[in-house]
């Protein structure tokens, strides 16, 4: 990971004024610019690690300066966090003048000299820059706290343990040492001390996706005989405890303010177990800074689990350092999501939160849901964040990208949890039947959810999860983190797909492993009766009765090659079974035992002119629906397609809306009759083929057809009329 933010720590320059008339010296500042990052105090939140107890800035200050040694935990990347450490530096030293030493991770034992010149004006910053190598981000991230301790003239500490000297231990180990010459072996700790088991494992679940390359323990806690003393983390840490404990010893009556990455330092253990090893008598205090979107609103929901330091600050994440070549800036986002809870209810309600694979939406989700469940319970289908545009031309969704899936789960996370919290408080829905499920992509955000949540009471349904591997790179929640924190009553059920089912039942015995409850099943495989497994896991995690299928049901079939087309069949598949008792089938391809006959599909203009509705043009002033007729058509079905037309069911309903026919061939093509509506002012455009669910070629031919009028009308597109109705 690359180390470096976006924006420089504002230093505003006190001004003096004139004395006034009481003989007082008055200081103002200047007004800060419009772009300033807001003040320091409005974008924390700090609290007791403990008890959770809400603090000033300045009474955490005054309780750090009376340690011996204080470590804060920071994430690297982040702006605020930066600011709040160059705050800390500036507060211990206003309050121990001369008595505070600057050490940091940031900076290794070999490069101690050049620090020192720089320190002392000997050395240009050109001069210090080129050989102390300084992580990435040092202008933005640590450069202020090293110009500060330069300005008052105070000792900073490389406290690393040096690159160089970790190239000659990586191939023969703590050996190596023996043969460095007296200087270089000056540079490593004079003594190694081991790490705990419990500090293994906590490492070793950190980085849990990347251990069999790494060599590092699976299954479990290391052996207390496997000190792995020549690990990088331990040489880190041994260093970096080492660094602080002589400080203290060259520097009697000063205390010491190391900064490093939070790992080092969290559950007082790491780093700081390494300095107490060297000095047990010194007086230790740990923050643990939190970048967050919401620092109040975090802080509020308290600190929970087992303490892991004597402070936390929450740091609002405004702008991040450059990681993977890209920088960042926090922004709000919205998660979208339709709803339905059965009028007049007055009972409380199962609640279903369901996420569809990606290049769904949750339009057409929420109405397959409504046909399988009814009335029997409240069904929220969440948009997935990402819009991006489908092979049929329709904007479907997408949960995550890979290069940023911990980031996309994590803030997924968080809006089911406001979901569900919203609903809970607005919604008759039963707190005790919360089901969270989903298909696909949407299955394994499901299945990491039901993993990272703490916050809700949960049963967790995964169906066929697809990429999901990066899931192993999120830490496990390890059950001696938590306390005597209550824990929350969650449960995952995954149905594998075929060849999926080993990888799954390794990650599960994970689970299990850290007292989660899962169980794994397989996908059913028989194509007509998975539908109605599927649906019917779905009841009995509601608390919903099951559906029973006929004994002697007939087996019909639907083709169906797309995302789309499978989904738009599904609803047809619940009417068919509902109305008609038959049993049917989604495949992609006829079976060719004659075992089942075929469901048509058709899509007539007479049922539309019964009352079957057609899609209307989304936009807030309405638009023209324009219904393209696929090459081949008889005479009689035109025509009723042209007095459905003349009768126009939209504009009926409402005067915003408009029908009209196109030909996909003969003289009114779509191009012309996108010219004659862009003539008559009628700008916004919903093109659908009257077909069941068009192909992507077919699709781009109208696409083509359309194309010269694109940029002068707003159009949209509906890949064909089989979604049965909008609901």
């Amino acid at each position: 990971m690359q180390r470096t933010t976006l924006f420089s720590v504002l230093s505003i320059a006190v001004v003096t004024a004139c004395a006034t008339s009481r003989g007082f010296v008055r200081t103002e500042e200047p007004p800060a610019p419009r772009w300033a990052a807001p003040a320091l105090a409005a974008a924390v939140s700090v609290h007791d690690g403990r008890t959770g107890e809400v603090l000033t800035l300045d009474a955490l200050f005054d309780r750090l300066a009376t340690a011996d040694a204080v470590f804060l935990g920071e994430t690297h990347l982040d702006e605020t966090t930066h600011r709040f450490e160059l705050a800390t530096y500036q507060a211990l030293a206003a309050r121990r003048p001369g008595r505070v030493v600057l050490a940091m991770e940031m900076f290794e034992r070999d490069v101690q000299p050049t620090l020192d010149a720089y320190l002392a004006g000997t050395l240009d910053e050109a001069g210090f820059l080129a050989k102390a190598r300084p992580w990435s981000n040092y202008r933005t991230g640590y450069r202020p706290l090293i110009e500060h301790a330069k300005a008052i003239r105070a000792p900073v500490v490389a406290s690393n343990f040096p690159a160089p000297l970790r190239a000659k231990l990586a191939s023969e180990g703590l050996t190596a040492l023996e043969k460095l010459s007296p200087e270089e072996r000056r540079l490593a700790p004079a003594e190694f001390f081991p790490h705990r088991p419990e500090y293994w494992r906590r490492v070793d679940n950190a980085i849990r996706g990347h251990l069999a390359m790494m060599g590092g323990m699976m299954g479990g806690a290391p052996a207390p005989d496997d000190p792995r003393l020549d690990d990088t983390q331990s040489l880190w840490d041994n260093s970096m405890g080492e660094s602080c404990a002589l400080a203290l010893a060259a520097h009697p009556g000063s205390m010491v303010l190391h900064v490093n990455g939070g790992f080092h330092s969290e559950y007082w253990d790491g780093t700081v177990r390494q300095l107490l090893l060297r000095k047990p008598d010194a007086k230790v205090l740990t923050v643990a800074i939190d970048p967050s979107n919401n620092p109040s609103t975090d802080g509020a929901d308290g600190i929970g689990g087992a303490p892991r330091a004597d402070f936390v600050v929450f740091a609002e994440a405004r702008a991040k350092d450059i990681d993977d070549g890209a920088y960042a800036v926090g922004i709000g986002r919205e998660l979208a999501y339709r709803l339905y809870v059965p009028k007049g209810a007055t009972e409380p309600l199962p609640l279903l939160v369901w996420l569809g694979d990606d290049g769904l939406s949750a339009r057409e989700t929420l109405a397959e849901w409504k046909e399988r469940l009814g009335d029997a319970a409240a069904i929220a289908v969440v948009e997935p964040p990402y819009r991006e545009t489908q092979e049929d031309l329709l904007e479907g969704g997408r949960w995550f990208w890979p290069d940023s899936f911990a980031e996309d789960v994590f803030a997924l996370r968080e809006g089911f949890e406001r979901l569900s919290g919203y609903l809970l408080r607005n919604q008759p829905i039963d707190p005790a039947r919360v089901v969270l499920a989903g298909e696909g992509t949407g299955a394994t955000v499901a299945a990491a959810t039901a993993l990272l949540s703490e916050q809700l009471d949960l049963r967790t349904l995964a169906f066929a999860p697809r990429r999901f591997a990066k899931i192993k790179d999120f830490p496990l929640p390890l059950p001696e983190l938590f306390g005597d924190a209550e824990r929350a009553a969650k449960s995952l059920a995954l149905y594998a797909s075929a060849g999926d089912e080993d990888w799954w039942r390794g990650e599960l015995a994970e689970y299990t492993a850290i007292g989660f409850a899962n169980e794994l099943a397989s996908v059913e495989t028989d194509p007509w009766r998975g539908d109605l497994a599927r649906e019917n896991a779905v009841r009995r995690a509601l608390g919903v009765a099951a559906v029973e299928p006929k004994a002697d049901a007939a087996r019909r079939f639907i083709v169906a090659k797309s995302p789309r087309e499978r989904a738009w069949a599904r609803r047809w598949v619940v009417r068919q079974r509902r109305d008609a008792g038959e049993t049917v089938a989604v495949l992609a391809a006829a079976p060719t035992d004659g075992s089942a006959t075929e469901l048509e599909t058709p899509v007539r203009a007479s049922d539309f002119a019964a009352g079957r509705p057609l899609p209307r043009c989304p936009g807030p002033f309405g638009g023209t629906t324009v219904i393209v007729l696929p090459s081949g058509l008889v005479g009689e079905q035109v025509a009723a397609w042209r007095a459905l037309e003349q009768d126009d069911p939209l504009a009926k309903k409402s005067r915003f809306h408009r029908l009209r026919v196109a030909h996909a061939d003969g003289p009114q093509g779509l191009a012309a009759l996108l010219d004659e509506l862009f003539a008559a002012g009628r700008k916004n455009v919903l093109i659908v083929p009257a077909v069941f669910c068009a192909d992507g070629a077919t699709m781009r031919e109208l696409a083509n057809a359309a194309r010269a009028n694109e940029d002068r009308m707003t159009i949209q597109w509906q890949p064909g009329l089989g979604a049965l109705g909008a609901d």
